[in-house]
């Protein structure tokens, strides 16, 4: 902390001197040479992207069978590091550490099977050799990861594998609708896994960092279901009601696991984004207005649950996009006017006024504290 804004907090009165005396000393007791970890960091790089740069000139007169042999002694060496060092505890300094060893020795484990079609000229679909991956290190993420790292490198996974799944199905004109619904549901069934896990299975932090990466995810997908519905074709439509019936059901499960505030909270947003694409799904694809109205919906009840549950950069997220949503909507109503200057003015103005008032509304009804996230 500089000196400068310890001698402000004196000037006004908020501390003494000598609290801010104690403060600053113990800052530097306490300081961490950034910039020297910096350096560190920048040679260790130099010095790793100077051996894959020796590797991959020779990569070729290097036999297949002894890169994989390679690439298997640094996965065992890793593997072996972590098991001999331990895991760390949760909500420690040492926790992130375990999980970016685990998230490499992940990583490398994706680039192994890579590696194995390269030197056997085999392929397949990019799914399976994820999807294999996944499979593979999903216990291992399970019942070692500590926090958001390896809870974001599992979603991931499985959110790569899918969508690649999918992907592959479109392409070959084997889809089926129900299955694309239930593949575009793993997210929302991923928020009911992990609510029923947290204090049951242990790990809390970890669960409780999946439930909300996947939250969000499935509150992104809601709106963007909610804006690009109107260019899906009619069959598909069928499939965008089975995800809704999932991720509704899903919603019910996760209140029940969990029945205190925040996984009710949790809940309801998992049921506005359900309610959301079922309107979506069944309006008329062309009316916009319409479109934008259950976009509001959705909007406005997470804006409303953010209320309750004290969430407050939620709360101010959400007015900020419920906002940002009828600015773009008047320009869409206001085609005809936009033409003239008078229609400029006209919009220019509400565009100002719309702004106005979500500051206003994010600032005085905001909630004063943060809970404890979106999960």
């Amino acid at each position: 902390m500089s000196d400068r804004k310890l001698n402000a907090w004196v000037e006004a009165g908020l501390i003494d001197r000598a609290t801010a005396d104690r403060i600053h000393a113990y800052e530097e007791g306490h300081a961490r040479p950034w910039g020297l970890w910096a350096l560190i960091g920048l040679g260790a790089l130099t010095i790793g992207l100077g051996l894959v740069s020796l590797v991959a000139a020779n990569w070729d007169a290097i036999p297949g069978g002894v890169r994989l042999a390679l690439h298997l002694i640094i996965m065992a060496g890793f593997a072996g590091w972590l098991a001999w060092r331990g895991v760390a505890e949760e909500g420690s300094a040492g926790s992130w550490f375990s999980d970016a060893m685990l998230f490499i020795l992940a990583a490398l484990g994706l680039s192994f099977l890579g590696h194995i079609g390269q030197v056997y000229q085999t392929s397949a679909p990019l799914w399976q050799p994820i999807g294999f991956a996944l499979l593979i290190f999903t216990p291992l993420l399970l019942l070692f990861g500590r926090g958001i790292l390896a809870a974001l490198l599992w979603f991931a996974g499985l959110i790569a594998t899918s969508t690649n799944h999918g992907i592959w199905l479109d392409v070959w004109g084997t889809h089926n609708v129900l299955w694309l619904g239930f593949i575009a549901s793993l997210p929302a069934l991923t928020v009911a896994l992990a609510a029923a896990a947290r204090g049951r299975w242990g790990q809390a932090g970890f669960w409780r960092s999946l439930q909300q990466v996947a939250l969000v995810f499935v509150v992104g997908q809601a709106t963007m279901f909610t804006l690009v519905v109107a260019d899906l074709h009619n069959e598909n439509e069928t499939g965008l009601l089975f995800h809704a019936v999932i991720a509704l059901a899903a919603a019910g499960v996760t209140a029940f696991v969990r029945p205190d505030r925040s996984g009710r909270s949790s809940a309801m947003v998992m049921a506005l984004c359900g309610v959301a694409v079922l309107l979506s799904a069944l309006m008329d694809r062309y009316e916009a207005l319409l479109h934008a109205t259950v976009f509001l919906g959705l909007w406005g009840g997470i804006a409303w649950v953010a209320l309750q549950a004290g969430w407050r950069r939620v709360f101010q997220t959400a007015i900020g996009i419920s906002a940002l949503r009828i600015i773009i909507l008047s320009f869409e109503l206001a085609t005809d006017l936009l033409g003239s200057g008078i229609g400029l003015i006209l919009v220019g103005l509400f565009t100002l006024g719309v702004a106005w008032v979500a500051v206003r509304v994010s600032r005085n009804l905001a909630p004063k504290a943060e809970g404890e996230g979106l999960a």
